[in-house]
């Protein structure tokens, strides 16, 4: 005798033998179930009706209406339709996370999948031959954190510590606040200027054929000048590329600040977006053939990839919610 689901007659039908005496094998037999099912049915739906004395019985429109609600609550099977197919190869293609594919569908009403799902979907791609796991950060590789960089000069002048810096700054509740670092090419050869804003996460970046203070000085107001009315503080390491910081701050009418040598927690946004540009920049590869027109698109995709941190936002989308166009 097969498995079979219990409709409303059926149950109409074991409460008569039950209340005959019959057992629960004899009820089985007559129902056309398995011997189990009816187990399973008086032991989930039996019902406590509260009368003088009380008791526990059965009845089959309770029944009915506790089988009603657990299949609604059961968790469905996902059928994945060939647009969701499409959409998370061309965000995963993007270098958007799974997580990220996840929370952007969601809060957009595409469709309701979670990451450990897509992460599924990555391995069975990769089981057939696909290359879609290669977009994933990590690749299941091994992460390494960093702690810092040895110290690259001796003091630089006229510094101010992030002790310093305003209150404001740390809540990130006001849009301007930027963190910069540089990222570095094959052999110490030519570097990327990496700028990345506090509030909105928004990443600007800059190629320089060197990694010198005046490179980087006027990298970073070339990058930042045209949004000068939302730069109000830049905060570096102690790198001898930002030894010109006054001119930086003359410039760019911000204030500048340093974080503590080999503390890169102080700057931990900007060490983040440093690990999510080097998907697309590898650790050890040159940088002779990247050009800013490169920075330009890696940025583009960074700044309109959702981010769990902003709700599933994008840093464009916060930042022009914040950023003032009347001037």
């Amino acid at each position: 005798m097969g498995f079979k689901h219990l409709n409303y007659m059926k149950r109409c039908q074991i409460l008569a033998f039950w209340k005959a005496g019959y057992k629960q094998e004899d009820i089985a037999k007559e129902v056309g179930v398995h011997q189990s099912t009816i187990s399973r049915e008086l032991n989930k739906n039996i019902t406590f009706v509260r009368t003088k004395l009380g008791s526990w019985q059965y009845k089959p429109d309770y029944a009915q209406g506790y089988a009603r609600e657990r299949h609604k609550k059961k968790r469905k099977k996902i059928k994945l339709t060939p647009e969701a197919k499409q959409f998370i190869s061309g965000k995963l293609q993007e270098k958007w996370s799974p997580e990220q594919i996840s929370g952007y569908a969601k809060k957009h009403g595409l469709f309701s999948i979670g990451k450990e799902w897509i992460y599924q979907f990555i391995l069975k791609d990769k089981e057939n031959g696909g290359k879609l796991f290669l977009n994933l950060r990590h690749q299941n590789k091994r992460y390494r954190k960093r702690y810092g960089s040895p110290k690259r000069t001796g003091p630089i002048k006229n510094r101010r510590f992030i002790d310093e810096r305003p209150k404001i700054i740390d809540e990130r509740k006001r849009l301007g606040d930027w963190e910069i670092d540089t990222i570095i090419g094959k052999q110490q050869q030519q570097a990327v200027v990496s700028i990345v804003e506090r509030l909105s996460k928004k990443t600007i970046l800059k190629k320089v054929s060197r990694r010198s203070a005046s490179f980087v000085t006027n990298a970073t107001i070339e990058g930042l000048k045209a949004l000068s009315r939302a730069v109000h503080s830049i905060t570096s390491d102690n790198g001898s590329e930002f030894a010109y910081h006054e001119m930086i701050s003359k410039e760019l009418d911000a204030e500048f600040y340093f974080a503590h040598p080999y503390s890169s927690w102080e700057r931990g946004l900007n060490e983040n977006t440093n690990g999510l540009v080097r998907q697309y920049l590898k650790k050890g590869s040159s940088f002779m053939d990247v050009h800013d027109d490169d920075l330009n698109k890696i940025a583009n995709q960074l700044n309109n990839r959702p981010r769990k941190s902003l709700g599933f936002a994008t840093p464009n989308e916060i930042f022009d919610e914040n950023f003032d166009f009347s001037e």
